[in-house]
Parts: C-alpha cells; sequence; structure tokens
C-alpha cells in the first residue's frame, strides 16, 4: 500500500544499507513510495557513498541477521562528522534483535523498529525523523553562531590556537575510553569548543598577559566559568553542556571554582573536560612557558590525580590512551571506529 507523505517529509535521497535480504526488503518498500535510492551491502560501502557527491539525506539500515556491531558503528562515525551529522539514519531489525534496539539509539540514530512492522509504520517514522531534523536545523543555526564566538574569542591569543577543537577530541577520547554514551560524547566535543565561551567578558590585558597572574587578575580570569554559563543557559540545544561550561575548572579535592564542588558533586563530563583541558595545557605553548615534553607532562598528570586536583580514574585512562598510541590524542582528531 502506498503511504502519502508531504514533499518536505520525503528524503531527496535514501541510502538502503544492510545484508542482502534486509537491503532487498528496503529497496521494496523505496520502490513503492517513489523514493530515489542508492544501497550498499556492508558499512564500508555505505561510509563511501556517504563521502560521496549526492550524499543521501537518510540512511535506512536493515542489517539483517548479521552482526549488529559494524553496523551501529557506522551509525556513530556518521553522526560523529560534521559533514554528516544532520543525515538521519533509521534501523530495521529484526524480530530477534528487538532486544538491540537501545544499543542502536544509544550509538546515535534517530530510530529503530523492527522488520516486522507493518510498512506504514516504517513510513510514518521516517517522516518524523525528517521532520525533527528540520526543526533541529534551526536550533542548529543558534549553535553554529555560539561556535564562531567560542572560536572568535579563541582567536584573541595566538597561544590557545586549536585549543578548543583539541580539548573536545581529547574528551571525547577520554569518555569514549570510559564508557561515557553518545548523547554524552557529543556533549564533550561541543562542550570543548564553547567551555572557555565566558571569556568574552575578560580583560585582553589579563587573557594575554605574558606572565603568572596576579591575586585580583586571577579573581577576574576565575569568572569566566560563569559568565559562559549565563550566556548558554537560555539556550535548550545547550543543555548538556552547560555542566561543563560552569564546572570545568571545579576539582575533586574541593579546590576549584567557581563554587567549590568536591568529588562526584562534579559531574563527570565535567571532571573528562578538566583531564583534557590540563593535557592541552600542558602540551601547547603559553605566554607564560613553553610547550612541556611528554614525559613532564605525564609526571604532572599524575601528581594532580594524587593531589585531587583531577580525577585520577580519568587521568589514568588518558595515560593509557596515550600508552596504546592513540595517534589520534597527539593530533587532535577524534577518530571512529573502523565501519
Amino acid at each position: 500500500m502506498h503511504t502519502t507523505m508531504e514533499p518536505t517529509e520525503r528524503p531527496a535521497l535514501a541510502l538502503l544499507a544492510g545484508s542482502d535480504e534486509g537491503a532487498a526488503a528496503l529497496a521494496r518498500l523505496a520502490v513503492a513510495e517513489d523514493w530515489k535510492f542508492t544501497t550498499a551491502a556492508t558499512p564500508a560501502r555505505a561510509l563511501r557513498a556517504l563521502r560521496g557527491d549526492g550524499a543521501p539525506d537518510v540512511v535506512l539500515v536493515a542489517p539483517g541477521g548479521g552482526c549488529l556491531t559494524p553496523w551501529t558503528e557506522l551509525c556513530r562515525t556518521v553522526k560523529f562528522d560534521r559533514r554528516s551529522s544532520h543525515t538521519v539514519v533509521l534501523f530495521l531489525l529484526p524480530p530477534d534483535q528487538g532486544d538491540r534496539c537501545g544499543d542502536v539509539l544509544n550509538a546515535g540514530a534517530d530510530d529503530c523498529t523492527s522488520a516486522a512492522a507493518p510498512p506504514h509504520e516504517f513510513i510514518a517514522r521516517v517522516a518524523k525523523a525528517l521532520r525533527a531534523r528540520d526543526v533541529g536545523a534551526f536550533a542548529d543555526d543558534a549553535d553554529t553562531v555560539i561556535a564562531a564566538l567560542a572560536n572568535a574569542i579563541e582567536g584573541k591569543d595566538h597561544y590557545t590556537c586549536g585549543h578548543v577543537e583539541r580539548v573536545g577530541a581529547y574528551a571525547v577520547q577520554i569518555g569514549r575510553a570510559a564508557g561515557v554514551d553518545f548523547r554524552g560524547l557529543a556533549a564533550l566535543k561541543v562542550g570543548g569548543v564553547v567551555h572557555d565561551i565566558g571569556k568574552i567578558g575578560i580583560p585582553d590585558q589579563i587573557l594575554n598577559k605574558p606572565g603568572r597572574l596576579t591575586d585580583e587578575e586571577m579573581a577576574v580570569m576565575r569568572r569566566h566559568p560563569v559568565i559562559g554559563y549565563d550566556i548558554l543557559k537560555s539556550l535548550r540545544s545547550f543543555a548538556d553542556v552547560l555542566p561543563i561550561v560552569r564546572w570545568h575548572h571545579e576539582r575533586p579535592n574541593g579546590t576549584g571554582y567557581p563554587d567549590g564542588l568536591r568529588g562526584d558533586q562534579v559531574p563527570l563530563l565535567a571532571r573528562i573536560t578538566a583531564v583534557a583541558d590540563v593535557f592541552d595545557a600542558l602540551t601547547t605553548d603559553r605566554p607564560y612557558r613553553k610547550a612541556l615534553p611528554t614525559d613532564r607532562c605525564r609526571a604532572i598528570l599524575s601528581e594532580s590525580a594524587a593531589a585531587g586536583d583531577l580525577d585520577d580514574r580519568l587521568v589514568a585512562t588518558l595515560l593509557r590512551i596515550i600508552d596504546d598510541g592513540a595517534d589520534a590524542m597527539a593530533a587532535g582528531i577524534v577518530t571512529a571506529p573502523a565501519a
């Protein structure tokens, strides 16, 4: 039965990805709905289609009875890449994998349903996901402005060029290793970009002072987390990021600022960002010193963990990542598992 959809709810181009059996079922559905579509039998082929010209705006995944993990990793890759993060991803799971829907949604999929569901239900889910994407585009415009503002603020200080992107990348790497879910990882990525946005309210002569700050200057500098929090708190799309912005300078031993939180009072994502922030500060040139060698950075991180200035478990996680030779850490690049 053909299900009528409004023009704005119909995918301009759909990518049907999955096993032969699953893709065939999707193809029959797409033909019945007069969709334009391409197919991909493997996650690797699907990723190539997404990176090519005329990339699809919807990816429909029907993995069939095979292993689900490569397809969920494909979904993570799609959703974490800035070029394809707005691509709608829906899964059509076989009945015997119905209990895996949570895994699919945690990987960032927009929706998930059973292959046994009637076709009109799946079509309705596609339409709903497309509407949600269009509504989200308006919020993303605000997010883009905020991110541009954050980068403009950073641009005032050549010593921290690239700092916010690196902090976001390091935080995501640590978060992944610590078992943070997709939503948390997305917040870490954005939080890295905007964590210092409150520095817009800090005078340039303090931001760029070539030496240690006085107590009075440090008191002014310590206002930036609250300033950033106040800038973003009215934007619903930044709700998950607010704890990072306000509390990335809090410390497990209670010596941080602005609220003097202690231990687990400091949210996990803020503790992760604090470790990433310190790591980047140690490994880059600053107005008051040159970048430190790796051995010295490791020693300082370990000392800070022992003193309770940083979360000891998260510092240990970061050191393991470094020991494992994660080139992406050194390059400041967030990598996704191979599809």
